[in-house]
């Protein structure tokens, strides 16, 4: 409960006196004249706030429906009753912080529900479904018809509100989405394989034909990374401040853009790639390579952290859910499969009628998945298979390039042959947002100083790792049991030596007993062991005979040379 507060200005005498300041008192105390009572302003409580009484309602029914009081008035064990009145107040406590955190979170996600089991859901279209929300969100349905530029990639920044679409044939444009305006538009003049942005909508990547190219907002070239050579995926670490791309040749390259370092660069030896997406967890990239293998990459490490053997044919879409507990991967067999990232097995999968072109993953666990001119969404379809999907929608005569959910909104941006499309998906974005974290409706001033935070709490390459908790913690190991683990993985990586083969000798030389006693040479049997103790008594008799010869030699000769022996 809220403690009354003090009002010392507003205090009034209880005795019949009036109030006077006594001269005499050193002290210059307040006094009653006929009273002997003292003056002291009383608590006065205030009443209380409406959030405050829905407050209060709540922490009651949290802490009597989940703690439930205890009667500790009766207990005769004062140490015992102590303890308990502590425990209690801490429950109190806690249910009361807790009804704080909800009325800090008020937004609630909302599902499409039918209202009988013969309904689907995936039955309702765009077009109803713009007749039944509000103007905003019917806002967010609408399509860009750019057919002689496409096929389209996108991205969207970190806080959801502006898009960046990339069209194969050069065409590309960033897009604010809460005022629905085009900010700059370019033509590049030559393909464009991915577009990212960087830490903020204030600069962008586009891997370009030959290189990867830095643009700014107002669509001035900052830089050409001549070292990422035929990018082919591009993806922005936001915490560390790394652009990764892989090429063609399937080399994985990691730029800090803050300093303009290339930090690590590392050959897959595995062909070329075509999917790559980041764990939001950890930061650890995923690839998907033509051979049906998905690798996880750090830069800390020249080798792959995790290989996997996901499907019969090259993998086409890859994406982590938010907590990196889930991956879901698409390849050329029609399959789309889903990934326990703890123990690194397979959950389950589902078949499409062809080939799936792009996968991803909402802040609410929502799979969209593109395949062909159709695009399904299913809803807790990453732990559980389900029968049905959540939402479908076709686009006739294009076939789809790229599917993001756009963060912290209920919204799929589409990419395909023809432009791009926005449809709205109910309960796919996390709707109560931290503004540290990623604020929509920033001002300059707020990007500015976010900006310098992020480059001051930026993290090092080399915290990346499988499990992020592991840093900053104390490896309570033995040195004996860390040398050997250290041993056997260096065994393990080491490659068996190959045979060495016998030389060809002289003419005679090559001959069976010659080989035989060659090798001998190197066994160690009893004959050799005398031999070698023979060798070694030999040689001490010979040492023993030089140093009394020595010592002959000084005691015979005359006493102004003997210090020469």
């Amino acid at each position: 409960m809220v403690k009354a507060t003090e009002d010392g200005g507003t205090g009034h005498a209880a005795g019949s006196g009036s109030i006077r300041k006594d001269k005499s008192s050193a002290t210059g105390k307040m006094t009653t004249k006929g009273s002997s009572k003292s003056l002291l302003p009383k608590a006065v409580k205030t009443p209380l706030t409406l959030v405050e009484r829905q407050r209060d309602a709540k922490a009651k029914v949290l802490y009597e429906g989940e703690m439930g009081p205890n009667a500790v008035s009766k207990m005769t064990d004062k140490r015992l009753k102590t303890k308990l009145k502590q425990s209690e107040k801490k429950f109190k406590d806690a249910a009361l912080e807790a009804a704080r955190s909800d009325m800090l979170l008020p937004q609630e996600v909302g599902y499409l529900e039918p209202e009988g089991p013969m309904e689907q859901t995936w039955r309702l279209t765009q077009r109803e479904l713009k007749r039944h929300v509000d103007v905003q969100t019917a806002s967010q349905i609408f399509a860009l018809n750019l057919p002689t530029l496409g096929p389209y990639t996108l991205d969207w920044a970190r806080n959801g509100r502006h898009l960046l679409l990339g069209g194969r044939h050069g065409h590309v444009a960033l897009i604010d989405a809460l005022r629905m305006e085009v900010t700059r538009e370019l033509n590049l003049g030559e393909p464009v394989r991915d577009v990212s942005f960087l830490h903020n909508e204030g600069m962008f990547a586009v891997a370009q034909k030959k290189y990867v190219y830095i643009y700014d907002n107002q669509g001035l070239e900052l830089h050409c990374l001549r070292g990422h050579i035929d990018p082919m995926r591009l993806a922005f670490l936001p915490y560390h401040f790394l652009l990764a791309s892989v090429g063609r040749a399937g080399w994985l390259k990691y730029q800090d853009v803050s300093t303009g370092q290339l930090v690590a660069e590392y050959g897959t030896k595995k062909g070329v790639c075509q999917a790559m997406r980041q764990n939001p967890h950890n930061g650890v990239l995923h690839l998907g390579h033509a051979n049906g293998v998905v690798s996880l990459w750090s830069p800390a490490m020249g080798q792959p952290l995790v290989s996997m053997l996901c499907h019969r044919g090259p993998v086409t879409g890859l994406a982590v859910d938010r907590e990196g507990r889930y991956m879901a991967s698409a390849g050329m067999d029609g399959e789309v499969k889903l990934w326990d990232l703890r123990v690194y097995k397979q959950l389950h999968y589902y078949q499409f009628t062809s080939p799936p072109s792009s996968v991803d993953i909402s802040q609410k666990g929502l799979l969209a998945v593109g395949f062909g001119s159709h695009v399904t969404v299913w809803k807790d379809a990453l732990a559980r298979k389900v029968q049905s999907p959540y939402l479908r929608h076709d686009i006739p005569g294009n076939a789809l390039d790229t599917v993001r959910f756009r963060p912290y909104e209920d919204v799929l941006g589409l990419g395909h042959k023809g432009g791009y499309v926005s449809m709205v998906v109910p309960g796919a974005g996390e709707p109560n947002f931290d503004t540290l974290e990623a604020n929509p409706f920033q001002s300059r001033k707020q990007r500015r100083e976010a900006e310098v935070h992020g480059l001051l709490d930026k993290l090092a390459p080399e915290t990346i790792a499988l499990n992020p908790s592991t840093v900053g913690a104390v490896d309570r190991q033995p040195e004996e049991l860390m040398r050997e683990q250290r041993e056997l993985m260096e065994q393990a990586d080491r490659r068996p030596a190959k045979p060495k083969k016998e030389k060809n000798r002289m003419r005679g030389k090559n001959k069976l007993g010659k080989k035989l006693k060659r090798k001998q040479k190197n066994v160690v049997d009893e004959k050799t062991v005398l031999l070698k103790q023979k060798i070694d008594q030999a040689r001490e008799e010979a040492k023993q005979k030089e140093s009394d010869s020595r010592s002959r030699q000084a005691e015979e000769a005359p006493r102004a040379l003997q210090r020469f022996f």
